[in-house]
């Protein structure tokens, strides 16, 4: 079983500022004695602020976390300890700062379709008829003369349209310059997410009008052969992974039910233990053991260090006022309202 070990980025921010990823590298070693076999960057790449760095502004290291050549010796250390290094791509939305959303907000020539873009009068029909948001955020954002769809975090991050030509080149882009710098894989946000069609919205199924197969497909074509594991939330259409080598579905049930589904059974659908923000066990109803057992037949299984060590230890290693110390919605301190990776290292290394 290939164990994959989730290091949430911001995570190290709060306890080691601008040596985020100097820091995670540290630990890289200590990974590999405890027996896993890669490591999962989330929350990495540069971003608004506004959706625990999903709002992706351009993939390149967030500035706040270290640099390029930081990043680069992270991927060199990891496969000289035989270690495989993935990353996030959220190609369901990106921030409204990011050049496919400017570049269409503002009617650059060729862009026109990146965004989808309807009228006030759509925008409410719409909304009304079920079109889900998730957060309590809006449906639609108002940005005067248009309306945008935008699933997560009104205003601040946009859905893109993949039948775009100009989206499917930028994200081509992206894949490319990920290989190129020796990622091995990707996590994919709300892949099943990039196609909908709006007309079977319903308001008591928020996946209605979601195309989940047509969705895979759209990024399989400019991911290359990427092996990808997609954020999952329907036990039934598993199967369709099965003449997709490459392509894997991660259990992530509790983002939509609050509790996993231990009982789904597929050689492709991956057992995920903890959540990407480190909220404690006792926040997602998460049943550690039944996944972790469950990760022990699997080909591949991810979880990540805090929810592991919370787990192992007695309460209290994650205190919760480290969670609300500062605004999530501030981009100017957001990163500081995670939680310190530091208390769960020092419990990590002394086992």
């Amino acid at each position: 079983m290939k164990k994959i070990c989730q290091l949430y980025v911001p995570a190290f921010y709060r306890s080691y500022g601008k040596d985020a990823v100097k820091e995670a590298t540290r630990l890289l070693s200590s990974l590999k004695k405890a027996g896993f076999s890669g490591i999962y960057l989330i929350s990495l790449w540069e971003d608004g602020g506004y959706d625990n760095g999903f709002d992706v502004v351009r993939y390149s290291i967030n500035p706040n976390f270290g640099t390029d050549g930081q990043f680069e010796e992270l991927i060199l250390k990891a496969h000289e300890l035989d270690l495989s290094v993935g990353v996030d791509v959220v190609p369901n939305h990106v921030s409204d700062k990011n050049i496919l959303a400017q570049n269409c907000l503002n009617g650059v020539s060729g862009y026109e379709d990146c965004l989808y873009v309807v009228s006030e009068n759509d925008a409410m029909r719409l909304t009304e008829s079920g079109v889900p948001s998730f957060f309590g955020k809006l449906a639609y954002s108002d940005f005067g003369d248009k309306y945008v769809r935008s699933t997560f975090s009104d205003y601040h991050q946009l859905n893109l349209n993949w039948q775009s030509q100009k989206v499917q080149e930028y994200f081509k882009e992206v894949f490319q310059n990920l290989k190129s710098v020796g990622i091995d894989f990707v996590r994919v946000d709300c892949g099943m997410m990039l196609l909908e069609d709006v007309s079977k919205a319903n308001p008591d199924n928020p996946m209605a009008c979601m195309n989940p197969v047509e969705s895979i497909n759209a990024i399989r074509k400019v991911a290359d052969g990427m092996p990808m594991f997609f954020e999952w939330f329907d036990p039934t259409s598993t199967s369709l992974f099965d003449d997709m080598p490459e392509c894997y579905a991660l259990d992530c049930s509790y983002v939509m039910t609050g509790r996993q589904n231990l009982e789904w059974n597929h050689k492709k659908l991956i057992p995920l233990v903890g959540g990407h923000d480190q909220i404690t066990l006792a926040d997602r109803g998460i049943d550690v053991k039944g996944a972790l057992e469950k990760m022990e037949k699997s080909e591949y299984g991810f979880l990540d260090i805090q929810t592991l060590i919370g787990w192992k230890t007695e309460p209290g290693i994650l205190p919760d006022d480290e969670k609300y110390d500062a605004a999530l919605d501030n981009p100017n301190q957001r990163y500081r309202a995670r939680r310190p990776i530091e208390p769960v290292l020092e419990k990590f290394l002394q086992n």
